[in-house]
């Protein structure tokens, strides 16, 4: 099934900031709506593709509307995980705290296609439906425009139980039919549900034709399934036909974004937007480095080193901060 263009403009790749960006993940956005004409955007990626940069700098590339990647460093700003859970939910968000964001060909995943427990079960989605995986090929990106790759497969399991997960223990997840590879971790997990239209024969006799519906945001790719290493080298040969995947939930997704200090930022910057901005605007309001930053330091515990997220220039724009190294493809 064709996708929709949109869902490929929703991610950016992740790297260390380093000489030479190493692009180890996918990060996608999602804006979380305040009112009728404002609300905040982020960057939500799997935990351990964070963690595993954090606390170093990270960069995360997207594509300008004028064709070629910008590059946004995260500075001192913080990933947040998990407000109560943090060591066994795969899920890390960071406040998108651009001021150029105007100039990124992007879209954001809204709240209200999340595949939350209402959802599912008024969509009935379940097992067999199909699903599409947005997120990195390491193998081959593109370098003067970032090419996303997509993948798709089914729903194969949506137990009631934990799953066990190598570094996360028990966790609440879903089992995919549609192997991961390693840059896809972080990516978003969207699920189309199976709708029936009921038609009538030529003799008359009403049956259901089966359809797909709408897209709703299923959740975060954790990676795939890995293999004990009790499997002889036979198994392992075979594994390549029995890939299965590890879906984060999106309501798992939806507990970080809500996280106290990230309710609270948001919360002071919508008071100070509606003082800046006392006319009614029909576009989005966006964290500003500036803005984030103030809202930052009062709102969370650590102290005053903490930045907004800056926008470190492309090799196509010149000098880059001092502070940090020359960024090459």
């Amino acid at each position: 099934m064709r996708i929709p263009d949109e869902l490929i403009k929703c991610v950016g790749f992740i790297s260390p900031l380093v000489q030479e960006l190493n692009y180890v993940g996918t990060a996608f956005v999602v804006g979380v709506r305040m009112d009728a004409t404002h609300g905040y955007a982020h960057l939500v990626t799997a935990k351990h593709v964070a963690a595993a940069i954090d606390p170093g700098e990270t960069v995360i590339a997207m594509n300008a509307k004028d064709g070629a990647p910008l590059f946004l460093c995260s500075g001192e700003a913080k990933w947040f995980y998990h407000p109560t859970e943090p060591d066994s939910i795969d899920v890390a968000v960071l406040p998108f705290g651009s001021p150029r964001f105007a100039e990124y060909d992007i879209t954001w995943i809204p709240e209200d296609i999340f595949a939350t427990e209402t959802v599912i079960s008024e969509l009935s989605l379940g097992l067999g439906d199909e699903i599409i995986i947005v997120g990195l090929f390491t193998k081959f990106f593109g370098s003067t425009r970032l090419t996303p790759l997509v993948r798709t497969g089914n729903l194969a399991m949506m137990p009631k139980d934990r799953v066990p997960v190598k570094d996360f223990g028990d966790i609440e997840a879903y089992l995919a039919e549609g192997r991961s590879i390693g840059g896809l971790s972080g990516s978003p997990v969207f699920v189309r549900n199976t709708v029936k239209m009921p038609v009538q024969t030529s003799k008359g006799k009403v049956v259901h034709l089966s359809g797909l519906g709408p897209l709703r945001f299923l959740g975060l790719m954790h990676g795939h399934w890995d293999l004990p290493p009790s499997f002889s080298a036979v198994e392992q040969a075979e594994a390549v036909n029995m890939g299965v995947s590890i879906v984060v939930p999106a309501k798992k997704i939806l507990e970080v974004l809500y996280h106290p200090e990230l309710v609270a930022m948001r919360k002071e910057h919508l008071e100070k937007e509606k003082q800046s901005f006392p006319t009614a605007d029909s576009s989005i309001k966006l964290f500003t480095k500036e803005g984030f930053e103030t809202a930052l330091k009062k709102a969370s515990r650590k102290k005053s080193g903490q930045a907004a997220v800056s926008v470190a220039p492309s090799p196509r724009s010149g000098g880059v901060p001092d502070r940090f190294p020359p960024l090459r493809r």
